[in-house]
């Protein structure tokens, strides 16, 4: 296992050699890459693997002027990305993948996974607008201890599946990062969303192949995502 110094896209290189010194012992890579940028570049480099690229649900975005604190105030790579945002003017950033992306994805047949995220979606409205946590937030933000990839990683791989993209049971390699890039790689036992708990067929945490030493984890009352 790797320990990175810090969280962050800083890390996007280490993971993905990473990943192709192990991939050829695994036949599926999920790659949490909300741009398409780090599908891309895995896709580079892990040659007939198949490679999935799973992006955000319709609709979500970055809001700037409530990027005060988390991330994008202390990573240092992020902290650019937020300036620069705040030069060009801009109030909401939408997530998603931009469209010479999505056509270079489409001529790599990279199959890209969007729907609803198994531990942040409904949740996130109960936070928002009802003001109520629930069990889920507290076994997402448990996750985050390790790292916020690792959350990341699981809701992929659950969301993989759920498309029909792997099956029940594969061990995969699945990335993530913290808000961009990838500082955070793993092994897991694919599973349905439905079947997470499930005695012996449910999702499983293999082996933790790299992370940031000391996570950055977002507030649960998470402001700059809407």
């Amino acid at each position: 296992m790797r320990v990175f110094e810090r969280p962050g896209p800083v890390n996007t290189d280490g993971v993905i050699e990473i990943v192709e010194r192990v991939s050829s012992n695994h036949k599926y890579v999920v790659a949490a890459s909300i741009t398409g940028d780090s599908a891309l570049r895995l896709a580079a480099r892990i040659g007939d693997r198949q490679l999935i690229c799973v992006t955000c649900p319709q609709g979500m975005g970055w809001e700037i002027d409530k990027m005060n604190e988390g991330p994008f105030a202390v990573i240092p790579e992020l902290q650019e990305i937020r300036t620069e945002w705040e030069r060009q003017g801009f109030i909401k950033v939408p997530m998603g993948i931009a469209e010479e992306n999505k056509r270079r994805l489409d001529e790599l047949r990279i199959k890209v996974v969007q729907g609803s995220i198994p531990l942040f979606g409904p949740t996130f409205s109960m936070r928002l607008h009802l003001q109520k946590t629930t069990d889920l937030d507290l076994m997402a933000k448990t996750l985050e201890l390790i790292s916020t990839g690792t959350l990341v990683c699981l809701e992929c791989v659950l969301m993989s599946v759920d498309a029909g993209v792997i099956p029940e049971g594969e061990q995969v390699i699945a990335v993530a990062g913290t808000e961009r890039g990838l500082d955070t790689a793993w092994i897991i036992r694919a599973s349905a969303s439905h079947n997470l708990f499930h005695p012996s067929k449910g999702a499983r945490f293999v082996e933790l192949l790299a992370k940031p030493g000391i996570p950055i984890i977002p507030d649960v009352h998470i402001e700059y995502l809407r």
